[in-house]
């Protein structure tokens, strides 16, 4: 009997050129993006080292005011600033009592000890705390900031590669420009306008305005062009020229189920949905593509028939209830699907209409843009551009 060969133990880590290889860092722990409000209560800075002055500096962009605890005396550079308050009888090792209740505490005292003890009471009272260059110690990472405010973006990589996260945003920055953030103002004092169209409406005008030429007429300052197409808009969204994507059905074909397959107006489509109908095992990275506020449907994929009959009538019943209130309904429609094929030909018998949106590569045996809901649930293909169910 022949012994089967052990496949060979995979060294520990890159292999630095020239050198052993470098053993794997700590595994980085999970983390959440977020944004903190600072202008309530004032971010506590404490220590001596000087890479403080830039945190300072980077804080007071953000906050009115910034609390400073250092044994420097005088204080030099990190509390030249007028909106640093320095707390002046308070030594670095005195600071635990002044954690609480912070927004934001960023510490390096040059005493490792010291550094673990004051993380450990911040931790504890369930404050941030950032330690520079030191991932052990900290709770919060300062990302790279693209300021167009109010539209903030903060690229992290938990500490692994601060110059990566650098020139990321350094090419975030050449692609916005610096009025960008009027985008989002304009949007908000708009926003009673469009109050009265339902949210799949709402949604479609202000991608129409970021997307079209009265963005470029907003950043450059001339509100009053963008108002006269933003009218425009609303009353063509209103009448009898509703938005396309508004109240109707579409299919998206995901293939095999690989992200990478879909179509850029398939990923589209999905980002736009209120209802997102999918089978049970679908990869995760197309679901995610949805908005977090969508509803999600879930068809059985290991029932027999018979049974899978009463979930697909649910699921049916919650894609005309979302119709009616003229919401976007997308269907994800992998190969070989029973069950969604089964809910295609019940809302097909039900007279709904959908278009069907091909994947980047669609295999022969998918029915391309021009199928109906028939054609789906018999495998015909069909010669209209919108599919139509037989009624």
């Amino acid at each position: 009997m022949t012994t089967p060969r052990k496949r060979a133990e995979r060294p520990e880590g890159p292999r630095r050129p020239g050198g052993p290889r470098r053993p794997e860092g700590p595994k980085r722990p999970g983390l959440f993006p977020c944004f903190l409000t600072v202008d309530a209560v004032p971010p506590l800075v404490i220590g001596n080292a000087v890479i403080l002055e830039a945190k300072i500096r980077l804080l007071l962009k953000f906050a009115p005011c910034v609390d400073l605890v250092t044994d420097l005396r005088p204080v030099s550079r990190l509390g030249a600033d007028r909106r640093v308050r320095v707390l002046e009888d308070v030594p670095c090792g005195g600071s635990h009592d002044h954690i609480a209740g912070r927004p934001l505490v960023i510490l390096d005292t040059a005493d490792p000890a010291l550094n673990a003890a004051l993380s450990a009471v911040a931790r504890a009272a369930g404050v941030p705390v950032n330690v520079p260059d030191n991932t052990t110690l900290s709770s919060a990472w300062l990302g790279s900031i693209v300021d167009r405010a109010p539209v903030l973006i903060a690229i992290s990589t938990g500490g692994a590669s601060p110059v990566l996260g650098q020139r990321l945003r350094a090419r975030i920055e050449s692609m916005l420009p610096a009025g960008f953030g009027r985008l989002a103002t304009y949007l908000d004092r708009r926003r009673d306008d469009l109050q009265g169209l339902v949210p799949a409406r709402r949604r479609a005008i202000q991608h129409r305005i970021v997307d079209g030429p009265a963005a470029d007429h907003i950043i450059s300052g001339d509100d009053a062009a963008a108002d006269r197409q933003l009218a425009s808009l609303i009353l063509v969204n209103g009448g009898a020229k509703a938005d396309s994507i508004c109240g109707q059905m579409k299919i998206v074909d995901i293939g095999n189920g690989d992200v990478g397959l879909l179509s850029l107006r398939g990923v589209e489509t999905i980002r736009n949905a209120d209802l997102v109908v999918h089978e049970t095992g679908t990869d995760a990275a197309i679901i995610d593509l949805a908005r977090r506020e969508a509803d999600f449907a879930t068809l059985p994929d290991d029932l027999p028939g018979a049974a899978v009959r009463e979930p697909v009538g649910t699921i049916a019943d919650m894609v005309v209830d979302a119709l009616i209130k003229e919401q976007l309904v997308v269907l994800l429609l992998p190969h070989a699907s029973p069950a969604m094929a089964m809910l295609v030909g019940r809302l097909a018998a039900d007279g709904r209409t959908a278009a069907v949106i091909p994947a980047a590569s669609p295999p022969d045996n998918i029915p391309p843009d021009n199928s109906s809901l028939d054609d789906i649930g018999t495998g015909r293909s069909g010669t209209g551009t919108m599919i139509r169910a037989a009624g």
